[in-house]
């Protein structure tokens, strides 16, 4: 038995299955869900339970406009797309949006060379159909944003959904197809054959047997890849947000930082902080949430705050994902990024595609999981 990061006597095996996916939260889940129902015996295992970790505090967006370089809003892009097709499959209302469009406002002057100058760049992709909007055109979309704005880039491509009721439709999806759920199983290490060949994943539950270990650990993933020597250039990193009372709809359009949700709440995003593995909520974050909200929608300054929340999300240092597998390492895949609740559909076919047919037809060079490891080609830059 050869182990990555765990002990050498025998573990007793659990569970045998094809794959194993490790995280159970809209990656994991996506993944677990595109595998079976191409025909896989699937385990999906999470260190608490599904959806329990950035899947409950996340703002919700399906969201590709403003994501650089143009071919990663390309991906996020043709996520997007495929949104529709799963929900409709999972047979689900998740309070996906995606009929109007999104928008992001531009509060300064600068704020608006800035983004007009990233839809220039991003025309470079046929598929990009973004514009610039001016104040008058986002009132007719958004009549309760302040009338100082001075526009907003506008993508007909851009929405939103409720991130908790799309992980729970992917869990009943998964389980009407057999995948094998298990809560409250760390991973702690992983069965490698002599070759370095996946055959098995230790977990504080036991060892599961298999060919093939999905690494969709969010936050966690670069201790997961630890496990079998490979650095991931990734890092933790804290956001805060605050949930409004709800409120009569005045934006009814999905909107980037702000949005107001069906039932009237606003969701009021999200901050950017640090690294590390502290996800306790703050004051200072609050109150600066609260002013950001307030500059964008003056209603927020007459709601009161209900809901304060903090999560991990997994932060590459380059902003791109970790999609695809370990070369040195068969078996072993990698499937994590920033923006993981747009990315889940696509993230779930490449991996099944991957795992299934051997290759993809996405582009995924400039997502390879070695490229902040000596491994690697040297491209990342830590």
């Amino acid at each position: 038995m050869k182990a990555g990061n765990q002990r050498a006597e025998v573990v007793k095996t659990i569970h045998s299955t094809e794959v194993v996916v490790i995280g159970a939260g809209a990656v994991g889940c996506s993944i677990a869900y595109w595998l079976a129902k191409r025909g896989k015996d699937v385990a999906l295992v999470d260190r608490g339970g599904p959806g329990a970790g950035t899947s409950m505090a996340t703002s919700g967006l399906v969201w590709s406009s403003y994501k650089e370089p143009y071919t990663y809003m390309e991906l996020n892009l043709r996520s997007s797309l495929l949104w529709p097709k799963m929900v409709e499959e999972l047979g689900e209302d998740v309070e996906l949006r995606q009929d109007r469009g999104g928008v992001k406002l531009c509060l300064t002057e600068e704020d608006y060379i800035n983004l007009e100058a990233l839809a220039e760049r991003q025309r470079r992709s046929p598929l990009f159909k973004g514009r610039m909007l001016s104040p008058q055109e986002v009132f007719e979309l958004q009549p309760g944003v302040s009338r100082q704005i001075v526009g907003a880039l506008w993508s007909p491509h851009d929405g939103d959904a409720n991130p908790i009721k799309w992980v729970f439709a992917l869990v009943r999806g998964c389980k009407r197809l057999g995948v094998k759920i298990m809560r409250d199983a760390e991973v702690t290490g992983f069965d490698l054959d002599e070759s370095n060949r996946v055959k098995g994943v230790f977990t504080s539950r036991g060892r599961i047997e298999t060919e093939y270990a999905v690494n969709a650990g969010g936050a966690w993933a670069g201790r997961l890849a630890e496990m079998v020597g490979v650095t991931l250039g990734l890092y933790a990193s804290r956001g805060q947000m605050l949930v409004s009372e709800p409120a009569p709809i005045v934006c009814p359009t999905p909107m980037s930082i702000l949005r107001q949700v069906p039932d009237g709440h606003f969701h009021m995003g999200v901050t950017y902080e640090g690294e590390g593995f502290e996800a306790s909520s703050t004051l200072e974050a609050a109150e600066q949430l609260a002013k950001n909200a307030i500059k964008m929608v003056p209603l927020a300054r007459n709601l009161s705050v209900i809901r304060h929340f903090a999560g991990l999300r997994p932060m590459p240092r380059d902003g791109l994902p970790f999609l695809g597998p370990i070369p040195h390492v068969p078996g072993y895949y990698v499937a994590v990024s920033h923006s993981g609740n747009t990315l889940s559909a696509i993230h779930g076919k490449i991996i099944s595609d991957l795992i299934v047919d051997g290759h993809t037809d996405v582009p995924i060079a400039d997502y390879d999981p070695l490229r902040f490891d000596e491994r690697g080609k040297g491209e990342g830059h830590l």
